[in-house]
Order: structure tokens, then sequence, then C-alpha cells
């Protein structure tokens, strides 16, 4: 039987057939394809073939699968002849033997990935299948350079949000004939009570070295950083960054950083859903490293006559896949306690649910704290 696809690497190969077939790659002996490089997973990717559809998954692997140098999630997304496709910075050889162009009534189990806007790279250095990316799509720019080369970071847009996958590309400019050991790219949280040098939330190795380049090779590299799902959005105590290094080896490291902006789209919620009855919310502070936030918000002038409550404090809390709401009215004369209550909301729902619905709810459960 003549295989649908052929897959190497260095030392390995391994065949996938019709009609139905799953492979797995990765650094383990367990793997039918195992890739011997220290910045692939143990079990990193999976192949298979469903009818003479090719597709190929992410299996959470630290350092990501790219197809056509974009990266891929969990979803198995369709390889047909001609993509590229590397595990972490591994490339992989792709002979299509019998493969053949899906048809119409072919099942695909995710939408096909683009095709990467990167022409050939001119220069031979650096990734196998490195390209050299459109300037006009990466318009945020910053650079980093010293007498041994220029590190440049590049960006589609300076504003991300939580839960979103950060893409981008480095670029390396050599000003003298050097050794590199090793590029990286992370992106760091800056909070004013945090770690002075900040929190790293994810890093890229992007090459692993040691190569050698000569005066005038430019090597660009493309990388993705995942933002995490709680982030403190940017505020008055609160920056963030991509922070990106050449190490070289015998000479002086590059550094490169990029100041980018950072929203959370569910306290955003939140506050629409309050200033939608009328409350006065001020910033919510955000504790180091996301997840809590702490604030207060004002009622309008109908409820503070009718209460006598001028404050109301707000706690959020992240706790897995539901965010947690705490209201609570501070202590006064009329007062023996204080009065708290919380609501709890399935983070998925609380993101497509509309936000009039959101308010009603704070309505009634802010109404019963008031009056009890």
């Amino acid at each position: 039987m003549q295989p649908l696809l052929v897959v190497a690497t260095v030392g390995d190969t391994v065949a996938l057939y019709a009609p139905r077939t799953r492979v797995s790659i990765g650094r383990s002996a367990q793997c039918e394809l195992e890739v011997q490089d220290p910045n692939v997973s143990r079990r990193h990717a999976e192949l298979g073939a469903d009818g003479d559809t090719v597709w190929v998954r992410d299996l959470g692997s630290s350092n990501g699968t790219f197809v056509n140098g974009q990266r891929i999630g969990a979803d198995p997304v369709q390889l047909t002849p001609g993509v590229s496709l590397a595990v972490g910075q591994t490339p992989l050889t792709l002979d299509w033997g019998a493969a053949r162009e899906p048809s119409q009534n072919t099942m695909v189990h995710a939408p096909l990935v683009q095709q990467a806007s990167f022409a050939p790279a001119p220069t031979s250095v650096g990734l196998g299948g490195s390209s050299a990316p459109n300037p006009a799509q990466f318009p945020y720019r910053s650079q980093g350079a010293n007498n041994n080369g220029v590190f440049l970071i590049a960006l589609r847009q300076d504003t991300f949000a939580n839960g979103e996958v950060l893409d981008g590309y480095v670029e390396y400019t050599a000003m003298d004939d050097e050794t590199i050991d090793h590029i990286f790219i992370e992106l760091v949280e800056h909070h004013a009570d945090g770690a002075r040098k900040g929190h790293v939330w994810d890093r890229m190795l992007i090459k692993q070295g040691p190569w050698k380049t000569q005066k005038g090779d430019v090597v660009p590299m493309p990388f993705s950083l995942r933002v995490p799902p709680g982030t403190s959005p940017s505020g008055r105590r609160v920056h963030w960054e991509i922070r990106g290094y050449v190490d070289i080896a015998w000479g002086s490291d590059i550094e490169a950083k990029s100041e980018i902006r950072m929203r959370n789209k569910d306290i955003e919620r939140l506050r629409d859903a309050l200033g939608h009855l009328d409350f006065r919310l001020a910033e919510l502070d955000p504790a180091p490293l996301g997840q809590s936030f702490k604030g207060v918000f004002h009622p309008p002038a109908n409820r503070v006559k009718q209460f006598g409550v001028t404050d109301v404090n707000i706690s959020v809390q992240y706790l897995g896949t539901n965010l947690e709401v705490e209201f609570e009215v501070e202590k006064a004369s009329w007062f023996r306690f204080d009065r708290a209550t919380k609501a709890v909301f399935d983070l998925n729902q609380l993101r497509t649910a509309p936000v009039s619905e959101i308010a009603a709810h704070f309505d009634r459960t802010i109404d019963a704290l008031m009056a009890s």
C-alpha cells in the first residue's frame, strides 16, 4: 500500500496510510516519530489521516507546532502538499507519496491555516524554513543594538487581551562575525507591588545555538506567546512589555523591549454592566500576577438616599473556569455588621451574555444586599 504521507526528521521516519491512522511526534521513545531535540516536548504533536485528509494538532507543547510558520493549537489543522511543518524549532520533511489535493466533499476538522505572508529569507543563516516577514503587517517595532548587532521586535498590534495568542517576529542583524548561543522572547508583567524585573508569563526559545553569523547576515524568526486568562490590564500600577535577548558567546548580549497595552475583557464586561446601572466604578486594582482585583463603586443618588450607603467595595477573583464577584457594604451607624454577598459566574457565559443581562443580575444582588 502506498502511503499518503511520509514524515522525516534527522534519524527517524514514519508513514501515514489511508484510510485511518494516528502518529505521535515527540522526544519520547514511545512516540512513533522520535525527535531528539531538547526544545521538543515528550509528546509534542499528533498527525492523523482520515480518508484522504491528513491533519496535525498540537498536544500542549511548550514551544509550539507550526504550519506555514503559524502556531496551531489542539484543534486538528489540515495539511496539503506544499505546506511546511515544524515542531518547536525542528522542521519536518514531508513526502506526499500518494497524497492528493482533498476533494470538495472532504471533511475538514478545522479551518485551513492561511498561507503565511512571508517570502524566502535572503540568507542561509538561522532556522530551517525561516522566512522574511512582510513589514507592512508588523507596524509596531522596537529594537536594541550594540556593536555586535541589532535585534528587532515587530508586532501586528500594540494592544492585546487575556487569553489571546500574541504573534510577532524578531529579526537579528549581525554587525560582526559572532557566535550566537541562543535567542529567546518573553511576555512580562510589571506591577508596582511585584518583582523588580517583572513577572515572566510566557517565554519562547526562538533558536538554540551555538551557530555562527557573518557581518551583514539578517535572520527573521516568528514567535508566539500565550497571554494568561486572568491578566491585569494596563493602568497606573501595571504595565506590560515584550522582552527579547540575543545571547552572544564571548560578547555583549543584545536586549530589546516593546511596550504593549493589555486589556482584560472580563473586567471590562463587569464595568460595563455596573455602568449600565449608573454605578460609578473606580479602577479595579489588580493584585500582582492578576487573578484578583479590588475596587470601590458609588451607587446612583437615588439608592444613596434610599439606603444611606455611599460606597460599596467590590472584589473579583478568578476561580478556574468561574469568576467570583463579591460586594461588601462597609459598616455604618445603622448597621451592626458589614453586609456582603457573592455572585459566581461561569466565564464562558459571562463572555457571551448580553451586558443588560449581567446588569440585571447585579441589580437584584445589590438591592438585596442593601435592603437586608
